[in-house]
């Protein structure tokens, strides 16, 4: 009895001690939190928990300027993309009824959607960010301004007729393409099957069962009097950001809930509370790039600063809402919300984590791809074996194929050219990375783009090289068209847009207009010739 009674006293003050521990190192991020890598100072609330035990609940700095208030940890914040988790639970709390098939199309839903496309576009596609439905730029040339589409009023179909309208960004199917449009049909769907709103079904087959009472989706008057307000921070002050309208938001990211219950509903996940156990298993398990059905399994932009950790991630931003809710594979919790920023939340929770596993956090495990600044940096921090190492440890962490971005190759690509270096090495590199890579794409258009300014054969070489690898990508064969026509050689140029424009048309891309409007032009120049 006495060993008990000890083993329970050492667990006690073990868990007090990280507690102090973690309460000091949150401290930190409230006064240098730019310093320390979240862009700003964080005014918000942390909960930490090990094994289904909360070991740190607590809010820091305010939740109103203009009255004075201060955060209490049932202050209620809007949590953004977090939003997609809960929508994914609903689907497949409804796949488990049998009112949904996830390989149905989503026009067995929505009739209103173009048929022809509409029946590539499964549920599962939807919920795993592989339906080639775009995200929120896909809505140019449909809406007047982002901030005029900001404070539209919408109904779920009114909204899912306007994404209706946008097109593919990618073929079903083929790749990992984020879209919070996606989910928006997604909540337009489950509205449809079950009659209720998505207030409702929130309540209903979530809230409701776990006795949660700050976690739901409120209209715009709701979000003004219960929800802590949010800030920009510029110029040394605090200016209050107004919000989006909630019809616009929806099931992309207008959720509101407190740290406490969103533990509490990811305990209750994770222990298939909500689910029976294969349809939890179906949940968590993992699509392209990582992705399950409303969560990342090992977060790149996370896994970079700890890619010892296996976890499952969200992160979520919407106005100036920051939120991320962190789920280890050891039992390790980590909730942060904030208000004022926003905020990059990534360096603070790997940090947390870190501290719970007693790491030294004076000693970076970062993960990082060489530097472009100068040549000396490059070399300094790695050079080409640097980005092979970025790949091949990100890659073996996550369980899943990570590549430096194109954007970051192309800045490489230029640094190269402006130093006046041999760019071969590099080249070689990128040619290593379009296998098995779902954005060499991207990749390969950069450098063509890149190395034109400079050197028009090369650029043509990765142009063509770019088509060839991606026979039926309309923008790779756009591109290319672009390039002839700046290089006047108008009919090569007119070839290569009409084969953009048909492509298009074949896999309803979301810029079809703008690659007509080039072969247009091309062939008006012909013409006039």
């Amino acid at each position: 009895m006495k060993k008990i009674f000890l083993a329970i006293v050492f667990l006690v003050l073990a868990n007090t001690l990280h507690a102090q521990q973690l309460e000091a190192l949150v401290q930190q991020y409230t006064t240098q939190g730019k310093a320390l890598g979240i862009r700003g100072n964080l005014n918000g609330v942390v909960l930490v928990a090990k094994n289904n035990k909360i070991i740190l609940n607590k809010a820091y700095g305010f939740a109103s300027l203009n009255p004075k208030q201060a955060l209490t940890t049932d202050s209620k914040f809007l949590i953004g993309s977090v939003t997609k988790p809960f929508v994914a639970l609903l689907i497949l709390q409804q796949v488990e009824k049998g009112s949904i098939k996830l390989s149905q199309p989503i026009t067995d839903f929505l009739p209103y959607i173009d048929k022809e496309k509409g029946k590539q576009v499964t549920i599962h596609r939807l919920l795993a960010h592989t339906s080639g439905i775009p995200h929120y730029d896909g809505l140019r040339g449909h809406i007047k301004s982002m901030r005029s589409f900001s404070s539209k009023k919408m109904t779920p179909t009114e909204y899912a007729q306007l994404v209706n309208k946008t097109g593919l960004a990618a073929i079903p199917g083929s790749k990992f393409e984020y879209s919070s449009l996606g989910y928006v049909l997604l909540g337009a769907v489950l509205e449809k099957v079950t009659g209720l709103t998505f207030a409702q079904l929130l309540e209903n087959y979530i809230a409701k069962p776990l006795h949660l009472k700050n976690t739901g989706f409120g209209d715009n008057a709701f979000l003004q009097q219960e929800i802590v307000k949010n800030y920009r921070f510029s110029k040394g002050k605090y200016t209050e950001s107004p919000n989006r309208d909630q019809s616009n938001t929806y099931t992309a990211g207008g959720m509101h809930s407190t740290a406490k219950e969103l533990f509490l509903w990811s305990q209750a996940l994770q222990n298939n509370k909500l689910l029976k156990k294969r349809n939890t298993k179906k949940l968590f398990a993992k699509n392209l790039n990582g992705y399950t059905y409303g969560w990342m399994r090992n977060d790149k932009e996370l896994l970079k600063y700890i890619p010892q950790a296996q976890f499952y991630g969200h992160s979520g931003s919407v106005n100036i809402f920051t939120s991320y809710v962190f789920l280890g594979d050891d039992g390790t919790t980590i909730i942060v919300l904030s208000n004022t920023g926003r905020i990059q939340p990534y360096k603070l929770v790997a940090d947390i984590y870190r501290k719970m596993q007693n790491e030294d956090l004076s000693k970076s495990t970062r993960i990082i791809v060489p530097g472009y600044r100068s040549k000396a940096q490059f070399f300094k921090e790695g050079g080409y074996e640097g980005i092979r190492n970025y790949h091949k440890v990100l890659s073996k962490s996550a369980g899943f194929k990570v590549f430096p971005s194109g954007g970051y190759l192309q800045r490489v690509i230029r640094m190269h050219i402006k130093e006046k270096m041999d760019t071969a090495p590099l080249e070689k590199v990128i040619h290593s990375f379009i296998k098995k890579n779902q954005d060499a794409e991207d990749m390969l258009n950069r450098a063509g783009y890149e190395f034109a300014k400079t050197d028009a054969a090369k650029g043509l070489y990765y142009f063509t090289l770019n088509t060839k690898h991606f026979k039926t990508s309309a923008n790779a064969w756009d591109s290319l068209g672009e390039y002839y026509e700046k290089q006047q050689q108008p009919n090569k140029a007119a070839k290569a847009y009409a084969k953009a424009v048909a492509l298009a048309h074949k896999y309803f891309h979301t810029n079809t207009a703008s690659f007509e409007k080039s072969l247009a032009r091309v062939q008006k120049a012909i013409a006039n010739n």
